[in-house]
């Protein structure tokens, strides 16, 4: 493998297909349909995906963060071998770190099961171990941003020395910021700002544009 130092991966239809990390906390709660009437109004233009979001969290009130990972593996559809192309990427000392804009809750679950490196989303308020519905801080693209440059601050990485990898708008500036980046069963405008894109069910394919 080539130059790159690290490998940035979004999370929500990156690595988890169909439900993504919001819509899993309501699943938890029993809350699917009402999630399902906000991304209705969020589709209608009646409301921001930031302001969904909030709407969305006040889904997840009374949940117990503990659940997260006991049903992580049961409700949640990883992309194939996630655990392998992290190893491979290890064994080549290239450093991993998961951004989302989803709960950080989930991003930790799922680093940790990953054997990630690093992670980052946006802050949902829990009190004894209860989510309460509530957003402290919200990890829009700015911040995903931030977090990428901390993390490569940290780490002593350049930005031409890290790869970003993810489907939606929150990932472009990541994309200008790398070195590299590629799409990933992604749409028009975010395949516009990539370096390469792909269309795969296999997270084993993206090697190919990670290799020297």
């Amino acid at each position: 493998m080539g130059h790159i130092k690290a490998v940035c991966f979004d999370l929500d239809d990156t690595l988890i297909k169909e439900i993504h990390s919001v819509m899993y906390l309501s699943i938890l709660n029993d809350k699917l349909d009402e999630l399902i009437e906000i991304e209705r109004e969020e589709q209608e233009r009646k409301c921001d995906w930031i302001e969904a979001d909030y709407l969305k969290a006040e889904l997840a009130r009374g949940v117990p963060v503990t659940r997260i990972e006991e049903q992580f593996d049961t409700i949640l559809k990883p992309i194939k071998n996630v655990n392998e192309v992290m190893s491979m990427l290890h064994e080549q000392h290239i450093k991993t770190i998961l951004i989302t804009a989803g709960p950080i809750q989930v991003a930790r679950v799922a680093s940790e099961l990953w054997g990630m490196d690093a992670y980052d989303g946006s802050l949902y308020e829990c009190e004894n171990d209860l989510f309460t519905g509530r957003i402290l801080s919200h990890l829009g693209d700015r911040g995903k941003m931030s977090a990428l440059e901390k993390f490569c601050l940290k780490e002593g990485i350049q930005p031409d020395e890290c790869m970003a990898i993810g489907d939606g708008a929150t990932d472009i500036p990541l994309f200008r910021y790398c070195g590299t980046s590629l799409g990933i069963n992604c749409g028009e405008e975010v395949a516009k700002e990539a370096n390469n894109v792909i269309v795969t069910e296999d997270l084993m394919d993206i090697l190919q544009y990670i290799e020297s």
